[in-house]
């Protein structure tokens, strides 16, 4: 196997910022704490929880020594966006599991502006949780 740089770096693309982790874990923990916060539907959410939620790190594992990064799509104010987890740095660094940073766009303005963040109830943090 090929030496990779310390560290993953995580992003979704149009709504956070590139951040990079000391560990796999932190980095996955607050991946899935933002992607809590998007107004995903039942399935989106019951995919990205097997992918990014409990017993994540094993899978992501397996998916980065097989194809070097896990790239997952979605659909999200009208296009296509990519959830990334690459090995190494290279993006914003944060060294604790919480919410990444969001991108100063109109796109994400709006979603804070309508409260479309959040699960609710059982399925995630209670709406409202865009404020960064």
């Amino acid at each position: 196997m090929k030496s990779t740089p310390p560290g993953y770096t995580v992003g979704i693309e149009g709504i956070t910022e590139p951040t990079s982790f000391p560990a796999l874990a932190t980095a996955l923990s607050s991946l899935w704490q933002t992607l809590n916060t998007l107004p995903l539907g039942w399935t989106q959410y019951e995919a990205y929880r097997y992918f990014l939620g409990p017993g994540a790190v094993e899978r992501t594992e397996a998916f980065l020594a097989r194809d070097g990064r896990l790239q997952l799509g979605f659909a999200l104010l009208g296009r296509t966006r990519l959830i990334r987890v690459l090995p190494g740095g290279g993006g914003r660094p944060q060294r604790v599991a919480a919410p990444l940073a969001l991108v100063d766009s109109p796109e994400v303005t709006a979603l804070r502006l309508e409260g479309l963040g959040g699960r609710g109830g059982r399925f995630g943090p209670e709406p409202g949780r865009w404020s960064a």
